[in-house]
């Protein structure tokens, strides 16, 4: 009898939306049969509730055509509980002080686009051993991967069976180590373990070291000694840290020893790619269309996307229908504020505020420093926040496809290296990020004093 189960999934599997089949159909087990009744486990009281109330009619309609005369008898099946086992690779508890790292966080679930393309070589590099800084700085807004990065090092690192130990904490970790072992009078024990003890620092969130004075003076004095034991260390943070309030200048100094990497919110592309990843994780698949509606409205951070993919597969088994746009666009309603849209005349209007030169300047034929530079910039920043071709935005400036491709070349190669264009470039798409992540916005906001204009 067990031989005909498969062929009733597959019965069952051709007839509902593949989210529905894989939430309420594959758990279910071939319990066999008895007085002609087959006997189906259900995992919990409420799946063989939803089974009966949802799928008998199919069920029924599955044995028919099988031609078996039973009947249906859904039951709970109880797991058994499941065994101990040792924590998989590469966790090593042995190799690892502080908080426990994920085994989700690698590079190979990292998804790469241009907007943390730096970042990701940056750590890749620094876990394969081949740095050219052994300090990194990791800042970006919650959700957008710079614990995933921090993490994969350490998960990198933990794979090499000779590596040494790795401490993981966040600052508020940190701090609270340090109160405890100053009340317990065993200070220098922590420091020491901490100096001598790990080959990896890894320090998440270093912005909540705000105020903490005592605190920010025993780590400044810690990574004096790690620095000059050649130790690999990884900072994370909201915001650079010449932006950070109520910190030492010392420690600030400190933070910016090594390479200073931005991770920004994910393009339209990276979008598109994250979607993806998380269907496949999921799997699902997820209509082309969809796709391309996902990723023009969900300008949030990763875990909002990734709460989206989510959502749309359990609309999708809850409802019996298969995943739509029409189901997508009742998601975003919920999950996300309607976003206003950036146009080319926005940010050529920021673009001519920060750098102090008019929109004739920008169109017109001047090949200066003065004009050619915020002109780059301003087609750079439009290719990143429109959907406008090449050849429209190279119309806005009466210029053609090639020099549109050359300015966006120029800039590329600008931003990867640390100098005041990166800087510069990355306040103004900074600019634009928090104009889109302002519900219901309709204006463009003030401009700010801004740091002197690059014009090289």
């Amino acid at each position: 009898m067990e031989k005909f189960w498969p062929a009733i999934l597959e019965f069952l599997r051709a007839r509902l939306p593949e989210a529905s089949f894989k939430v309420w159909i594959k758990p279910l087990k071939f319990l066999g049969v008895k007085e002609k009744k087959l006997l189906i486990g259900c995992p919990n009281q409420f799946s063989l509730e939803w089974i009966r109330d949802n799928y008998l009619s199919l069920f029924e309609e599955a044995l028919a055509f099988q031609r078996l005369s039973l009947s249906l008898d859904f039951v709970i099946q109880e797991e058994e509980l499941p065994q101990i086992k040792q924590a998989p690779l590469p966790y090593d508890p042995t190799r690892v002080l502080g908080r426990r790292l994920s085994n989700r966080f690698t590079f190979e679930e990292f998804v790469v686009g241009d907007c943390n393309r730096l970042a990701y070589a940056t750590c890749w590099a620094l876990a394969n051993q081949a740095p050219e800084h052994r300090v990194v700085y990791l800042c970006a807004g919650t959700g957008l991967g710079k614990s995933h990065l921090s993490q994969a090092v350490g998960n990198h690192l933990l794979r090499e069976p000779r590596g040494g130990k790795i401490c993981y904490l966040t600052a508020q970790d940190f701090t609270t180590h340090v109160v405890q072992a100053l009340r317990q009078e065993r200070l220098e024990d922590f420091k020491e373990k901490l100096r001598r003890g790990c080959e990896i620092l890894m320090l998440e969130e270093v912005h909540f070291l705000a105020g903490k004075e005592f605190t920010q003076r025993e780590l400044a004095l810690t990574l004096d000694y790690l620095f000059d034991a050649g130790k690999i260390v990884v900072f994370t943070a909201n915001r650079t840290p010449q932006e950070l309030n109520k910190i030492d200048e010392g420690l600030k100094s400190r933070f910016q020893a090594g390479a200073v990497v931005r991770i920004n919110p994910p393009d339209f592309q990276t979008r598109v790619n994250i979607l993806k990843r998380k269907a496949q994780k999921q799997g699902v698949y997820l209509p082309e269309e969809v796709i391309q509606y996902l990723a023009q409205n969900l300008r949030g951070d990763i875990r909002q996307i990734e709460s989206a993919v989510i959502g749309l597969v359990a609309r999708s088994s809850l409802l019996r229908e298969p995943i739509t746009l029409s189901l997508a666009k009742e998601l975003v309603q919920e999950i996300a504020p309607p976003n206003p849209r950036v146009t080319r005349d926005f940010i050529i209007d920021l673009v001519c505020k920060h750098f102090k030169v008019s929109r004739a300047e920008l169109s017109s034929r001047a090949r200066t420093r003065r004009i050619a530079f915020p002109r780059q910039v301003a087609m750079y920043l439009c290719r990143r926040f429109t959907d406008d071709s090449l050849e429209a935005i190279g119309k806005l400036f009466n210029r053609d496809h090639a020099t549109v491709v050359y300015a966006l070349n120029k800039v590329h190669q600008k931003i990867n290296r640390p100098g005041p264009v990166k800087y510069q470039v990355e306040y103004l798409c900074r600019e634009i990020e928090t104009y889109l992540n302002q519900p219901q916005c309709e204006s463009a906001p003030e401009a700010k004093k801004t740091p002197q204009r690059e014009v090289s």
